[in-house]
């Protein structure tokens, strides 16, 4: 295939029917229980990049409204459907509602889905009067459903109700902002060239960027990984600005000794790799993975860490005896404080997940601590917003362990962090915070 055909089938876009038709299937899916990235990655399957990016647009914004579709469905309905009819109609009513194609050809393509659909064709007729009722009472409908808790927030009620206790004088703001399309922030590698050099390159381009972090810099208009300037190169990655704190607030120097316990896809173990030479073993339980870290790595020309496929927690199946400099614990968590990069997790999530996630952080931090050095930092992260896999988790470790010690995180002054997810900020303020970041736990520990 020549490098023009490649293009060309790049480019090439599925009929609307046909995208419509694998959206309601990968939607069916998560109904299934299967999360958004797994759902997609199976109704995307043999799709040219164009078609699956134009997928994925669709599925994003069907979980950024996942309450109004799902309240506008009832309201319309006077009982539910088989479930890919429901899927259908709710990708096309959140197609509708914002507005990417013309009403006229949504309806048509919505229903043409339907008739296409071995399960879904003889109720094209009332996809079809669904969609149209929708047309003509649509300012009502939206105006009433609208003031609806769950329809405001998109997220089920007790998700709303644990954010409001968590932050009491916040909860409005993050449930805002995890509504937005997440911004594209870059992380500068540092040993290839600065934050300020790369702005000018963009600025030279005509791309429109800032700077929002000590390595970080936001492309104000998102653009796919490979027309990002320098990424191939691996002159930077797509990295939170949250997230980069890790690496600084972690203190590692040339020849330290450090784990990464929950390393994939990589992007922590290479940023300190970029700002120090030195001795990082990283660790996945998913091969898979795992296998996505020595590509990270590969890409951005560092040395290559030692990769292990492993269970942090079973720490006898992995490690050699030597103990560590500094273990960077990024811990499994509910992703609470980072649902604008992914809209379904308050679906997708249950009330029990916060307590059965909050024991196995426990699980991993009880194993890994004895195998750090006297002396040594760990660095325990989380991007949760909820308090059982924050702040609360570390006061009763420190209550377990009185070797323990809080030091400060940086120049902030600070041994414990929470960062809430903030879209408009200046850098740099007196700590050094990133302007822009979604929303993180941070806790450094000595042992002593």
């Amino acid at each position: 295939m020549t490098a023009e055909t490649q293009n060309a089938e790049g480019r090439r876009q599925l009929p609307l029917r046909k995208l419509i038709s694998r959206a309601a299937v990968a939607r069916s899916r998560m109904r299934e229980g299967a999360n958004l990235p797994g759902a997609l990655e199976i109704a995307a399957e043999g799709l040219p990049p164009n078609a699956r990016a134009a997928l994925q647009s669709m599925l994003y914004d069907l979980m950024r409204r996942r309450a109004l579709t799902g309240a506008l469905t009832r309201e319309m309905l006077e009982s539910p459907p088989p479930g890919p009819v429901l899927s259908l109609l709710e990708i096309a009513l959140v197609l509708l509602v914002e507005k990417r194609y013309s009403d006229f050809t949504l309806v048509s393509e919505a229903v043409n889905a339907a008739r296409d659909g071995r399960r879904t064709a003889r109720f094209a007729g009332l996809v079809n009067a669904v969609l149209r009722r929708f047309l003509r009472e649509r300012e009502a409908l939206l105006a009433k459903l609208r003031n609806l808790p769950e329809v405001r927030f998109n997220a089920p009620a007790w998700w709303i109700d644990r954010v409001r206790r968590a932050w009491p004088d916040d909860w409005e703001q993050i449930l805002t902002v995890a509504q937005l399309h997440a911004p594209m922030t870059l992380r500068v590698n540092r040993r290839q060239l600065t934050p300020e050099a790369y702005l000018e390159r963009l600025e030279k381009l005509g791309l429109a960027a800032r700077r929002v972090g000590e390595d970080a810099v936001l492309l104000e208009k998102p653009l796919p990984v490979e027309e990002i300037p320098g990424f191939s190169e691996g002159e930077v990655s797509v990295q939170d600005a949250g997230t980069q704190l890790a690496a600084r607030f972690l203190p590692v120097k040339a020849g330290d000794r450090v784990l990464d316990a929950c390393a994939a896809p990589g992007g922590k173990t290479a940023h300190m790799l970029e700002l120090a030479d030195c001795r990082v073993t990283a660790l996945e339980i998913d091969p898979e993975r795992a296998a996505m870290i020595e590509r990270t790595l590969s890409r951005l020309g560092l040395r290559a860490a030692e990769l292990r496929a492993a269970d942090a927690a079973r720490v006898a199946e992995w490690h050699s005896g030597e103990p560590y400099d500094a273990i960077l614990l990024d811990a499994p968590c509910t992703a609470s404080g980072i649902v604008r990069r992914q809209p379904d997790v308050p679906w997708s999530r249950r009330p029990e997940d916060i307590r059965r996630l909050a024991a196995e952080q426990k699980r991993i931090l009880e194993a890994l601590w004895p195998v750090l050095k006297t002396g040594g930092k760990l660095l325990f992260c989380t991007c949760s917003i909820f308090p059982e896999e924050g702040p609360l988790q570390i006061e009763a470790f420190l209550g377990r362990h009185p070797e323990a010690a809080l030091v400060p995180l940086g120049n902030t002054g600070a041994g414990m962090m929470n960062l809430i997810p903030t879209e408009n900020g200046v850098w740099p303020d007196e700590k050094g915070l990133p302007a822009v970041h979604d929303g993180f736990f941070y806790a450094l520990l000595e042992k002593r």
